[in-house]
């Protein structure tokens, strides 16, 4: 997929999720069973955690065309989100917040430094097995958000939010 389009998907699937947001209060946005037990904020973090790969992912790229990168290597997705869930649960919202912000703009950034060949060709990451990267991005970052964009307005819609 061309860099524009990555790009375009990227921000439309952030602006859903945005919109899914507005209006809560912080105690509505620290208020568990959105996923589980997990709060928006911890669905928040759990987005930030998978960008925050992805970006380390992508800043790695030119060093190790044959290395893959750990986002593709977690075996165990299940238990990796609940080491993230650990490690965030604890964190204040208005952090976790700044970094929600903050990665997407870093991961913005990343894809905009890439070129279409980069981005389309899939052969370039053996690692990705005949996938182009642009999948890895997009079902990372855009794919996951739209599903938890989902989850937010299912739970809003049953909470009266």
């Amino acid at each position: 997929m061309p860099k524009a389009e990555v790009l375009a998907d990227l921000r439309a699937a952030r602006e859903r999720l945005l919109s899914a947001l507005e209006g809560l209060s912080d105690a509505e946005m620290l208020r568990v069973g959105v996923v589980g037990i997990w709060s928006v904020k911890d669905v928040l973090a759990h987005l930030v955690s998978w960008e925050a790969e992805l970006v380390t992912a992508l800043a790695h790229l030119p060093q190790g065309v044959g290395r893959p990168p750990h986002i593709v290597e977690i075996e165990d997705i299940d238990e990796w989100n609940a080491e993230q869930y650990r490690t965030n649960a604890p964190r204040p919202l208005a952090a976790v917040l700044e970094d929600f912000h903050g990665v997407h703009k870093h991961l913005l950034e990343a894809v905009a430094a890439l070129d279409n060949r980069t981005l389309d060709d899939n052969r370039r990451f053996p690692w990705m097995e005949g996938e182009p990267l642009s999948y890895l991005i997009l079902e990372n970052a855009a794919w996951h958000e739209e599903e938890h964009t989902e989850s937010i307005r299912a739970w809003r819609e049953q909470e009266g939010l």
